[in-house]
């Protein structure tokens, strides 16, 4: 153990001499509070409002854009244990980006879990067949301590497995250069930390608060192998929709 722990900081002590892989994420305060987006091989934890599971949802989109676009070109791998797809959100992103809704939907690839164990199987003895089947670039686990505090197995086995999967997660990360994105709700008594226990939190090498207020978004970056803790917002979509020109509705009416 001492060995591999060794080997493994070493690892991160000529990170700055690694070229980086960035991947935008589409969402511009994001991009701008991580640097240019995601990092491939680095297991990020985003934790707080569920407003940032349209970010998830959004970045899944943003992955499928062609290289000239600052996209992968890449399918989405998706572990659901916090019910965050929306079909009417992937379509808006989808138009929003200049994609086919249909394409876009046909290469997120989503096991749904509805109780711990199944989360458990799905992380632990699943994933690796999911990835010899799709070549995905992004790999999303959204809620995983979800079921396990509603279920009240936050103590003794419960955040056993959590300690065996985000180790899985970390390892799957590093050695398929990947970008992982792990969602988890606020802890119950510290809004400004994650739940889910210290093996959550430890393996995770980079940590995102997202708060939501009425009019912004708020991103607290609180943990980063490279950059210090900083934070950024942006303002929310209106609840009145887009203000249209009249043309809008007149182009292509014939006279009707």
């Amino acid at each position: 153990m001492k060995g591999t722990e060794s080997s493994f900081r070493l690892g991160f002590s000529t990170a700055d001499q690694v070229k980086r892989n960035i991947i935008p994420t589409g969402i511009v305060a994001l991009d701008k509070l991580l640097g240019g987006g995601l990092e491939t091989g680095l297991m990020y934890l985003f934790y707080g409002n569920r407003c940032l599971n349209d970010d998830l949802l959004r970045i899944a989109v943003q992955m499928q854009l062609p290289a000239e676009r600052k996209g992968v070109n890449s399918p989405t791998i998706i572990i659901d244990s916090a019910n965050i797809i929306k079909i009417d959100k992937l379509t808006d992103y989808s138009f929003e980006f200049e994609l086919e809704p249909e394409e876009v939907m046909e290469r997120i690839y989503i096991s749904r879990a509805f109780n711990s164990s199944q989360t458990y199987a799905l992380v632990m003895e699943q994933l690796p067949s999911f990835f010899e089947r799709v070549s995905a670039r992004l790999l999303i686990i959204a809620g995983l301590p979800d079921l396990y505090i509603s279920e009240r197995m936050m103590t003794g086995e419960g955040l056993q497995q959590l300690t065996h999967m985000a180790t899985k997660l970390m390892t799957l990360t590093l050695n398929r250069e990947i970008v992982t994105l792990v969602s988890a709700p606020s802890s119950q008594k510290n809004r400004d930390i994650p739940a889910g226990g210290t093996a959550l939190s430890s393996y995770a090498q980079v940590h995102i608060h997202v708060s939501e207020s009425k009019p912004y978004i708020k991103y607290t970056l609180a943990k980063h192998p490279q950059f210090p803790i900083r934070r950024t917002s942006r303002v929310k979509p209106s609840d009145f929709g887009t203000t249209l020109p009249l043309s809008y509705f007149l182009d292509g009416s014939d006279g009707e």
